[in-house]
């Protein structure tokens, strides 16, 4: 048995369902009708506070808000539970494809502090996200969009780029910004529904490109916009913090708890064979998840990088969806991991200046 007292586990992440009212393009992930048992989610949350010294709760799906009301029962659930420990910090998250959100559940995360990501593809939404009927989930998610932006300001888009809509990412972000968004994530799709060419990275080169220049334009004096894959490049750099240590979660700070109880290291790897790192009966197994930590090495093609430490090249998840290793770099995550350092670069040498407070400040907060 795993000893959980050395587990101290910050980010718990409950998987509450398989199902998505989504069939997005790229998605890798197989619906299923399941969803994580309410004795199932307490059983995780008593575990794991009882191991950690803080926590951060996300509910995950498939669509998590599918099971609205269980999430609204575990919040009030941890909150009672934390108040009984003293000092223990705990803040909620969920990632929402938006379709579900009402008003009243706006209110109910406000009043609780869950912090609200929505995941929109911009003008790629349009044909890449539908819904399980076939139709376009654009207008409606647009509209749910204002409502969020309305009590949270401060909401963050999590992106993912096709790479047929490759050609709309600034447009894109332009949109975000004419809506109010002040935070948007990116990502290149992967897996195996998903086939990137030279020719489409290059459309998706030209397109960060122009990014990067309404990135200079939208961060001068007072203004603000966080494009979260320049802001990483920039901030960790700053730190000399390497990119792996900063934003990869593989391993025993985080843990995910899939609908049936069992533990994994992340999202990616959830019901894949060979990457279990414990169950609810015995806890999350350091021993578990020391022998994949051990199996994700730094590929030998990237030892003389002069990169290597503002690289994601140690990603576990980001190289297993490339590759199917969790130690191969695909060539479109090095030319895109390369293509992001540079432009963030070229972005700090504009904006980091004396002159410009707002954006010093930002880039050295701790």
């Amino acid at each position: 048995m795993a000893d959980a007292t050395k587990v101290k586990t910050k980010r718990l992440t409950l998987v509450m369902t398989h199902q998505c009212n989504f069939d997005c393009r790229y998605c890798p992930q197989k619906h299923e009708e399941r969803y994580m048992p309410r004795e199932t989610a307490v059983k995780a949350i008593d575990l794991l506070m009882g191991t950690a010294d803080r926590m951060q709760i996300s509910f995950y799906g498939g669509e998590p808000l599918l099971a609205r009301s269980e999430i609204e029962y575990l919040v009030s659930y941890a909150r009672e539970k934390a108040k009984k420990i003293t000092d223990f910090p705990l803040s909620f998250e969920i990632t929402t494809n938006g379709l579900l959100l009402d008003e009243e559940f706006i209110r109910f995360a406000k009043a609780n502090r869950i912090l609200l990501a929505l995941s929109h593809d911009g003008l790629g939404q349009e044909e890449g996200r539908i819904d399980r009927g076939g139709r376009s989930t654009r207008e409606i998610v647009d509209q749910k969009l204002e409502m969020l932006l309305s009590a949270f300001p401060e909401t963050i888009i999590m992106m993912t780029v096709h790479p047929d809509y490759a050609d709309r990412v600034s447009d894109s972000i332009r949109f975000f910004r004419e809506k109010g968004v002040r935070s948007v994530s990116l990502v290149p799709a992967h897996g195996e529904r998903v086939e990137w060419d030279d020719e489409h990275f290059e459309l998706l080169r030209r397109e960060l490109e122009k990014v990067e220049r309404l990135y200079e334009e939208w961060n001068q004096g007072e203004d603000i916009f966080r494009f979260i894959p320049f802001e990483n490049k920039i901030r960790n750099y700053i730190r000399g913090r390497d990119a792996d240590s900063a934003l990869c979660h593989f391993g025993g700070h985080k843990v995910m708890v899939d609908v049936d109880g069992n533990f994994y290291p992340c999202s990616h790897f959830i019901g894949r064979d060979g990457f279990c790192v414990g169950d609810l009966e015995a806890g999350p197994s350091i021993e578990k998840m020391a022998d994949l930590e051990k199996k994700r090495v730094e590929a030998e093609t990237c030892a003389e990088c002069a990169l290597r430490s503002r690289c994601k090249h140690t990603c576990a998840c980001a190289n297993h969806g490339h590759t199917g290793n969790m130690s191969s770099v695909s060539a479109l995550q090095c030319e895109y991991e390369k293509l992001i350092i540079r432009l963030a670069d070229k972005a700090a040498a504009e904006l980091i200046r004396p002159e410009n407070t707002s954006f010093v400040e930002r880039m050295y907060k701790e």
